[in-house]
């Protein structure tokens, strides 16, 4: 798609729409993702493809990921390689490895977003794209989290830009889409294949439309189906997408052959195909992508409004089709699904991100009036939420209710105090001006709000949590003989303990195995300890916070060494 059939295009060649912006939006976007990433100890769902990459180095099999020794086929194996090759980086499987992975996909996904952003809509509003892509905090949050899921995003927003390179053109350039879906699938799931396609079907059947001959006859509109889709109806496809699927199965093939577990294929099916029409749990209301999508684009999701309608005056240019498409076929497909979490929408994040740097961009001419209205009222929520923001530099027991009026205060709150106040002083100054004016300062200071609470309040709060140091206690304790120690409903322990260690789930296999004398001490949290009938002593017990729930008390670990 040539720059020239979109808007604001007139800036491509300005130096805030060229590669020094560009280079600086990146290097923001390293030191935001990359700053202190390892500082936090993995948490839920990291633990698992922390404690599968380490096992593969432990192992040498690359092929079949375990948890605590057990088979563990629920996601494909191409994440866990990336944590890996992160190792060979940080001198083994830590907390950074685990994550770099995400966080490097963090920043080549600002990258291309900006890249993207400047073939659909020109130079300064690809820029704002990219910032605001960078500075989204459901992006920064999962950037600097041991999952594989911005790797999909940035795998997805990839396979959508090599679409627009080559729109309606056929060639071998499509082997290449479908070898690079196939790799993208192997992070998490069929995803790689499944969003994609459903972009480009949503956007050809929209161009087919809009450029379909008049008057509309069948005949008009399958010629423009046909141009439309050209990526897919071309020879190319009949080598392509078979090479695709095979790329996909390859590492399934190959982990079979070495004894791996005939059902993995069966997992993929349940993971991917069932789960999607007929899932087992997750089982949000089908409105919750709503409300989702502005949480995770948050603050940015205060312009939202204002960029899903139509922005100009006359019809849309193929660039925000391509855009709106992305955006659309990305909320419709996975509130199809049956099976909704929020965190599953973060793929639209670069679509949203295109689109509202595009509204953020856009001169007062270029816009319609309730496009025009909806940006005013984006401003006034993020004038609001930041004059609120100061709430965060008062005393917890000031603001909270009891158990949590009694958290420590934030730290560094004088440099908190000083930042909320030229915070305001700015925003003050820049009110009257236009939009455009306002960007700039906007972003620097959500930049920054942001580092904050990653590089600075995040790590502060790890050390309030007592887990490692009980889990230290619990090396300490077990030394003498660490075969002998077992977890009971504590396997997200395995690997902050450094070792495996084996997992019993059912009271009586717990006390068939002490029966045994294989057991000597338990690891489990407290609430599982009722009602089990051991004759032990509790020799060690996780913290406690004052402003913690019962909830959490119950589920705080505890070590119990048996008695005679």
């Amino acid at each position: 798609m040539d720059v020239v059939d979109a808007p604001c295009s007139e800036g491509t060649g300005s130096w805030f729409g060229g590669r020094v912006a560009v280079g600086v939006l990146v290097v923001a976007a390293v030191a935001l993702f990359l700053v202190r990433l390892g500082d936090r100890a993995v948490v839920s769902e990291e633990v698992r493809w922390a404690e599968i990459a380490r096992e593969m180095r432990q192992s040498g099999d690359f092929l079949h990921p375990t948890v605590n020794g057990r088979a563990y086929p629920d996601k494909p194996v191409g994440s866990y390689w990336l944590i890996v090759l992160a190792s060979h980086l940080t001198g083994g499987v830590d907390e950074t490895a685990a994550r770099l992975p995400s966080a490097l996909a963090g920043v080549i996904g600002v990258w291309v977003v900006t890249v993207l952003g400047r073939r659909l809509y020109g130079g300064r509003a690809s820029v704002f794209a990219g910032a605001v892509l960078a500075t989204s905090f459901g992006f920064v949050f999962y950037a600097r989290r041991a999952t594989a899921d911005v790797e999909t995003v940035t795998g997805v927003l990839i396979a959508v830009w090599l679409y627009d390179r080559a729109m309606g053109k056929a060639g071998p350039w499509v082997i290449g889409l479908w070898l690079w879906m196939a790799a993208v699938s192997l992070t998490k799931g069929l995803l790689g294949f499944a969003l994609p396609i459903a972009v480009f079907g949503i956007h050809g059947l929209w161009t087919a439309w809009a450029d379909h001959c008049e008057p509309a006859t069948i005949r008009s509109l399958l010629a423009a189906g046909v141009a439309s889709n050209r990526w897919f109806l071309n020879r190319w496809t009949l080598l392509a997408l078979p090479l695709g699927v095979i790329a996909y199965l390859v590492p399934f093939g190959l982990a079979l052959g070495q004894g791996g577990d005939e059902g993995a294929l069966g997992m993929v099916w349940r993971e991917n195909v069932r789960r999607f029409f007929a899932p087992h749990n997750h089982l949000g209301p089908v409105y919750l992508y709503l409300g989702a999508v502005f949480v995770l684009a948050s603050p940015w999701s205060a312009f939202l409004p204002a960029a899903v309608v139509p922005l100009q005056r006359g019809a849309g240019n193929r660039g925000d089709r391509l855009a709106r498409a992305y955006f659309w076929a990305v909320f419709l497909f996975f509130t199809a699904s049956a099976s909704r979490r929020s965190y599953y929408l973060l793929p639209i994040l670069p679509a949203a991100a295109l689109l509202i740097g595009r509204v953020l961009a856009a001169g007062p001419n270029e816009l319609r009036g309730p496009a025009r209205r909806l940006r005013a009222a984006g401003w006034a929520v993020i004038g609001t939420a930041t004059a609120l923001s100061g709430a965060a530099i008062l005393p917890p027991s000031w603001v909270l209710p009891a158990p949590y009026d009694q958290l420590p205060p934030l730290p560094g709150r004088g440099f908190l105090a000083v930042g909320w106040v030229v915070a305001v002083v700015v925003m003050v100054v820049v009110a009257r001006k236009g939009s455009a004016a306002r960007v700039g300062p906007a972003m620097c200071g959500v930049w920054l709000a942001l580092f904050y609470v990653f590089a600075v309040a995040y790590p502060a709060a790890d050390e309030l949590r007592p887990r490692q140091d009980f889990l230290a206690v619990v090396r300490d304790r077990t030394a003498a003989d660490p075969t002998r120690l077992a977890l009971f409903h504590a396997s997200d322990t395995v690997f902050d303990l450094g070792r495996t260690a084996p997992e019993f789930l059912t009271s009586d296999e717990l006390t068939a195995a002490v029966t045994a004398g294989r057991v000597r001490w338990v690891v489990a949290p407290r609430r599982h300890l009722v009602g089990v009938e051991l004759r032990a002593a509790v020799i060690a017990e996780e913290a406690v916070h004052p402003w913690e729930t019962q909830e959490r008390i119950a589920n705080k670990l505890s070590l119990v060494e048996l008695t005679p």
